[in-house]
């Protein structure tokens, strides 16, 4: 016992983890984590551009949980939905009004992206303020000596419709992302080999041979692109068999963007290599990296429910941006010019990582 505490007390960076981890983790995710998002985007195209209709918006508007932002036709509400922008869209009908004089009953069309079924629900009922007791009384115009029949219908009715994911299947929206977590845990428990080479005091050969740092690097990291490439046709085969993912992008575009994922994550583990002496080391900081990216990326939890302050430590992580990414492509549909952003993201991480590791190799290396 006495052996072991010296050998703990004496590795200041293990000590860092045992201890710093689970206070880090516990504070960012007891204020990151929530389930309820407080700004949903409302994309409205007003067909019947009169005070009433103007009235149904700053309903929306004074609901506090929602945006609103203008749209000039429903196929540019579709494009809004699917390009991220817009959380749900609604379409005011020409006549609206003149159906309120005549106590008649509207329906207004609500779009809703279902890639997230939480955003989604949180979305169809940020909507009902439109149905609600207060909102139709806003919208009653009785004659006093005549007033209306109290079981008359509302003014508005709400035709949800789903898109992308219209079932609201859980399996559609875990999968994409469950298929990122595949990567990630074996690109980082293989990637992280040259920390055995440092234990065993084998890294001095290494040092020796006449290649580059990089084609050392290289050498040590393309088994493990090659092998986490089958893991991941594997996996995409089987949710596409097994739970009926949809694949409604193009292959290839998925293809290169779990490619560019894995090379991010390869240069991550390289850098973590580069990082820690022993593999201990190694393997509390890819359990810190897999946690964060397990919970802060939008695979669980919205992005958008988490405070302000810390989305950016979010989109700090590659796992965000491939899960974006991968969602976009497999269940919406997208060309690749829209997820352009997740693709560039991945490529500056792995040259950030790489280029770092690099570096810190070099100098242990001299």
């Amino acid at each position: 016992m006495r052996k072991e505490f010296a050998h703990i007390r004496r590795d200041p960076r293990l000590v860092g983890y045992v201890f710093g981890l689970p206070v880090v983790i516990l504070l960012l995710f007891g204020a990151a984590l929530h389930l309820k998002v407080e700004d949903l985007t409302v994309a409205v195209c007003d067909q019947d551009r009169t005070f009433l209709s103007m009235q149904v918006q700053d309903r929306l508007r004074r609901d506090g949980r929602l945006v609103v932002i203008e749209a000039d036709s429903e196929a540019a509400i579709r494009r809004l939905l699917q390009n991220g922008n817009a959380h749900l869209g609604l379409l005011i009908p020409k006549g609206f009004s003149r159906r309120v004089a005549d106590g008649e009953q509207t329906t207004f069309p609500l779009l809703v992206d279902g890639t997230m079924p939480t955003l989604a629900q949180a979305a169809i009922h940020g909507a009902s303020v439109l149905t609600s007791e207060e909102a139709t009384e806003e919208l009653r115009f009785d004659d006093p000596d005549h007033p209306s029949e109290p079981d008359r219908k509302r003014p508005i009715k709400v035709d949800d419709v789903v898109l992308f994911n219209p079932e609201l299947r859980d399996s559609d929206f875990f999968l994409p992302g469950t298929i990122g977590i595949i990567i990630m845990l074996v690109t980082l428990a293989l990637s992280t080999g040259l920390v055995r080479e440092k234990e065993e005091q084998t890294i001095e050969q290494l040092w020796a041979t006449p290649m580059s740092r990089m084609a050392l690097v290289a050498g040590k990291m393309i088994p493990y692109a090659m092998i986490t490439a089958v893991d991941f046709v594997v996996a995409a085969g089987l949710a596409r068999l097994v739970f009926a993912l949809p694949f409604r992008g193009s292959l290839v575009s998925v293809s290169v963007l779990a490619l560019a994922f894995i090379l991010a994550l390869l240069a991550l583990g390289s850098l973590i290599s580069a990082l820690s002496e022993r593999q201990l080391q190694a393997h509390f900081m890819n359990v810190f990296v897999f946690i964060l990216s397990v919970l802060m990326s939008g695979f669980v939890f919205p992005v958008q429910a988490m405070p302000r302050w810390l989305q950016p430590l979010a989109w700090s992580l590659p796992m965000t941006y491939f899960v974006d990414g991968i969602r976009a492509l497999t269940l919406k549909g997208v060309s690749a010019s829209i997820v352009l952003g997740d693709f560039v993201a991945l490529v500056a991480f792995t040259a950030l990582f790489g280029g770092l590791s690099l570096a810190l190799l070099r100098k242990q290396a001299a």
